[in-house]
């Protein structure tokens, strides 16, 4: 009985001895693991974008290769990482737990972390490595890269964002225009971000740099009540202003652009600039807007001058028309220089119906006034009549 408890005791001074050896960090001394530190690129956001607040509530997954082979993880599970201890990030699951190599390594990350559905490659030599599937349309995706990582107690990730954003779609029809002055209403019944795609796979190449594939499943929203926008006077309700997208709506959106931004390549989409020399053609007399291929923002709606003209759509309750609405470009954007939509920002699009509300499937403005000058007038020809009698 006293050499049982003598061994038991032996046995907890050597484990106090080995716990001593560890850092307030964790793994990182004498245990010799590979442990992280992770970071994103942006401030505390709130409204469902991560950032390290965020992180820490929840978990990111990581793959690590050494010598171009997969070390740490499984080609369908990266070794999970959670804060749960506060003070540190750590393995979820110990048995998951890796020591150095003789050599550096290459680590990729995500978050939010999934325990199936994505995907590691064997070896990090060339072509996609990590596969991320994207399933939700209102997830914020994070992705961060390493490379040539040394032996360092703790490996520092920093996270970059997958998507960009809508944050703010506001639509007004200022008191100082001529549709409001006119009384023009335009009844609002869904909005589409047209040729966007909200989820499918990120893709992560051996560099470190994001790319898309998978469905296209368009950003879109259908409302429930429709919204009317017009001239607002004491006796009526609706203002002549609404947001149709809030940052609640958590609306992203693959990066449109071609050339690598924010270490994300893009879906090589091209925003319309609401010219008709736009498009793959150069033009687009020779076909349509939903035939392009270009990125706008496409209403169903209804537009009438309040009484009994209706310019798109008719009285009947569900007879809706469509309006297209260009989001950059010198003409009609503040910002001519907003040309794709970047992977890590976050976009407040404000459209102002001063005298139009936008244009036709081919390109061709809905509401043209029928305004006038006055050349001149004609001057007096001076007759002048003699009589004699």
């Amino acid at each position: 009985m006293k050499k049982i408890l003598f061994l038991s005791c032996a046995a907890l001074l050597a484990l106090g001895s080995c716990t001593s050896d560890l850092s307030d960090d964790g793994f990182v001394d004498k245990a010799n693991s590979i442990s992280f530190s992770a970071y994103t690129n942006k401030l505390r956001y709130t409204n469902g974008d991560a950032d390290l607040a965020a992180m820490k509530t929840d978990k990111f997954g990581v793959v690590g290769y050494y010598n171009n082979n997969l070390y740490l993880g499984a080609g369908d599970k990266a070794a999970a990482q959670d804060y749960t201890n506060g003070t540190s990030w750590e393995y979820s699951d110990l048995t998951e737990l890796k020591y150095w190599p003789a050599g550096s390594m290459d680590f990729y990350a995500y978050f939010p972390y999934a325990g199936s559905g994505d995907a590691f490659a064997s070896s990090n030599g060339s072509g996609t490595v990590m596969t991320i599937a994207a399933t939700s349309a209102d997830k914020d995706v994070l992705f961060a890269y390493t490379g040539n990582q040394a032996k360092t107690d703790r490996v520092q990730l920093q996270f970059h964002h997958a998507f960009s954003k809508i944050q703010t779609l506001n639509i007004t029809m200022p008191s100082t225009g001529t549709l409001y002055k006119s009384k023009t209403q335009v009844e609002v019944k869904g909005i589409e971000f047209v040729n966007t795609v909200t989820k499918g796979n990120v893709l992560v190449n051996n560099t470190g740099k994001a790319s898309y594939s998978g469905a296209n499943t368009t950003r879109s929203k259908e409302l429930t009540d429709a919204i009317t926008i017009k001239q607002n006077t004491p006796s009526e309700l609706t203002n002549n202003t609404h947001d149709f997208v809030t940052s609640t709506d958590n609306a992203y959106l693959f990066a449109t652009n071609g050339a690598e931004t924010n270490n994300v390549i893009g879906t090589n989409k091209t925003l319309w600039d609401g010219t008709k020399a736009s498009g793959s053609a150069g033009t687009l007399a020779s076909g349509t807007l939903d035939a392009s291929g270009l990125v706008f923002l496409k209403l169903k709606c209804k537009v009438w001058n309040g009484t009994n003209t209706y310019y798109v759509g008719s009285a009947a309750a569900d007879d809706y028309g469509y309006v297209y609405i260009p989001l950059t470009g010198a003409k009609t954007s503040a910002t001519p220089d907003v040309a794709p939509f970047l992977a890590g920002k976050r976009y407040t699009i404000n459209i102002i119906w001063n005298d139009n509300v936008g244009y036709d499937n081919n390109g061709e403005s809905i509401l043209t006034p029928i305004l006038f000058n006055v050349s001149g007038v004609d001057a007096w020809g001076d007759v002048t009549i003699t009589i004699t009698l």
